[in-house]
């Protein structure tokens, strides 16, 4: 025995530092973690699985008990209200003939397991069948029953008691015998104990498993009415907050989950409501007999889980030393390489295996590390380039921005220094200069503000499904009277007889069109005109706006779009304009998903073409 312990010693002190008994280990470690992930992954699985599948179950059983209960209910409901209509008003005042005639009705049809009692109006029992020693003599006045059943004119239950003659569980249904005038006159009652036959002995004797069965609850009483278990019958319900489950259903929740009852007990429950009556039934089952196969699953797994593992262990100490002995010499020569005691060069493939792919790769990744080094500096360069073109962008952006704030601003400075030298006096002439300059430098803050939020896209658009030949017939309509003014047309063409409708924002939509009604009456000649063409499909929305001449150089048209751009001709800034009309338009209409572009028109004119896409109906 010292002999084998000393060589195990040796044995364990020669490879204890080598990386092939390190990665045994740490196999080995990862195996047995993946199993017990496994195994905490699949228990709550199959226990949800479970629950799942028990629930339904129970919810069926109870869907089907609660209907039995529903149906003993409304045959009763029926049977008073039957009675009740062709009741002999006569036999009030004879109640020797009213109890034969209660007889003959309970003897025909006896659901009504104590039988049937007329009761005045004023609580003094008239008849009865079969008789009950003293039931007759009590005094009903005050039951909720009698009042409700004269209150309302219709059936009613009571609420479930212990009967005070017969010293059962019982429930009374009563109907309100109606005079000619529609008065209560009297009302006849049926009562049955709870626990006779044929009303809810399904309910008190089934079993849901071993201890499981089911509770009848009447939130309006608080009360349990019946239960498998006996004991809990005309039993006070648990005051709120004891079982959060049980507080749901009182509330109106009706499914299935799990709670702990008021002796410590988990409970798998499914709550039904009984039709025909504000009763719900709970069928419940204790969680250990529900889920009693995941705990034999979790032997059953812990025990294959234990052999498996163990068979691993075996494979790995036998079988993954020889598969590393390649990755060794791999790995040794890359640590050379990278202590610069040989040259980076290729590695050998001694396998066609994954160690050998590693090997290929390795040689792969050393090919290109230089390409990579020169992609990286040629990455490197074109960033900076970048860098340069943006900043030399913002310079221009600033520039622009500074040159067309400046006009407006010399305009204010110009009109107010001549109010305060005394040129000019502060009258509507004047004021109408400064407001004019005011909104359209107001306007102009507005568009850089709206171009600056759509280049870092955060341009806010409200989508809805709009209308946007209605929203152009909105900016035709507002411009139309300075058209005229201007000896300007506007003519519409292949319009669709029926409206297309896109999903876009109805008020940067009008600022487009606004933009390029605009642009046209700034920039066409008088005595022209602007043709409006419209394609509409399934998919999309073509406007074209083909205005008179002046036309735009065909070298002009890619740059029409861009902000601060003027066409140095006839259409230039001595006709108004900011230059930043199109870019605005270009930037809206992109935020829609649609497109824009500049072309020359076949009228001698410009043409602007817009696409939007439509909604499917």
């Amino acid at each position: 025995m010292k002999t084998v312990a000393s060589v195990i010693r040796k044995w364990g002190k020669a490879y204890d530092q080598r990386v092939v008994v390190r990665l045994v280990i740490f196999a080995i470690a990862l195996a047995l973690a993946g199993m017990a992930g496994r195994l905490a992954v699949l228990l709550p699985y199959l226990r949800d699985g479970l629950t799942e599948l028990s629930g339904a179950h129970q919810l069926a059983l109870a869907t089907y008990v609660a209907g039995d209960i529903g149906g003993k209910v409304k045959a009763r409901y029926d049977l008073l209200n039957t009675l009740a209509e062709g009741f002999p008003q006569d036999l009030l005042d004879d109640p020797a003939r009213l109890q034969v005639w209660l007889k003959d009705r309970q003897t025909v049809n006896p659901i009504f397991s104590n039988g049937l009692i007329v009761v005045s109006r004023d609580g003094r029992g008239i008849a009865e069948f079969p008789v009950i020693a003293g039931r007759l003599a009590l005094d009903y006045a005050g039951r909720d029953w009698l009042v409700d059943a004269i209150r309302d004119g219709q059936p009613v239950a009571g609420k479930p008691s212990q009967g005070r003659a017969s010293n059962d569980p019982i429930m009374v249904m009563a109907a309100p015998i109606l005079g000619q005038e529609g008065r209560a006159v009297a009302v006849l009652a049926g009562v049955t104990a709870l626990n006779a036959p044929g009303f809810l002995d399904l309910l008190q004797g089934t079993r849901i498993g071993k201890t499981g069965g089911f509770l009848l609850i009447s939130p309006r009483d608080d009360l349990f009415i019946a239960a498998t278990d006996r004991a809990k019958t005309l039993r006070p319900l648990p005051p709120p907050g004891v079982n959060p489950l049980h507080d749901r259903a009182m509330a109106g929740y009706r499914g299935t989950g799990i709670t702990t009852n008021l002796v410590g007990v988990e409970e798998l429950s499914a709550m039904v409501s009984v039709p025909g009556t504000d009763w719900f039934l709970v069928a419940r089952v204790p969680t250990s007999e529900a889920f009693a196969l995941v705990d034999r699953i979790r032997v059953f797994v812990i025990r294959n889980s234990i052999f498996l593992g163990g068979f691993a262990v075996l494979v790995c100490l036998v079988v993954l030393p020889r598969f590393l002995r390649s990755l060794t010499v791999v790995s040794r020569q890359i640590h050379r390489m990278a202590a610069g005691e040989i040259p980076l060069q290729p590695v050998p493939v001694l396998r066609r295996d994954e160690v050998g792919e590693l090997a290929t790769g390795f040689n792969v990744l050393l090919a290109r590390l230089d390409e990579m080094t020169a992609r990286k500096e040629a990455e490197e360069r074109l960033r900076m380039a970048d860098k340069e073109r943006m900043e030399t962008s913002l310079r221009q952006w600033m520039a622009d921005t500074s040159h067309e704030l400046r006009t407006p601003i010399a305009v204010l400075r110009a009109q107010i220094e001549a109010v305060q030298d005394g040129v000019h006096v502060v009258d509507g002439t004047t004021l109408d200069v400064l407001h004019r300059e005011t909104m359209g430098l107001s306007r102009l803050v507005d568009d850089l503000n709206t171009l600056a939020l759509s280049d870092v896209g955060r341009l806010d658009c409200r989508f809805d499904p709009v209308d946007p030949l209605g929203l152009l017939d909105d900016g035709i309509g507002a411009i139309t009277s300075r058209y005229a003014a201007a000896g300007l047309t506007i003519a519409w063409r292949d319009r669709p007889a029926v409206p297309p409708v896109v999903s876009g924002d109805s008020e940067r939509l009008r600022q487009v069109f606004s933009n390029l009604l605009e642009n046209t009456l700034r920039y066409t000649d008088r005595g022209g005109c602007l043709r409006i063409g419209c394609v509409s499909g399934p998919h999309g929305l073509t406007l074209h706006f083909d205005d008179t001449a002046p036309g735009v150089p065909a070298e002009a048209l890619p740059r029409l779009f861009e902000r601060f751009f003027r066409v140095e001709t006839s259409r230039s800034r001595g006709r108004g304009g900011a230059g930043i009309g199109m870019a605005l338009c270009r930037s809206i209409v992109e935020a829609h998903g649609g497109g824009i572009t500049a072309a020359n028109s076949p009228l001698g004119g410009l043409r602007v073409t817009l696409t939007l896409p439509c909604l499917v109906p």
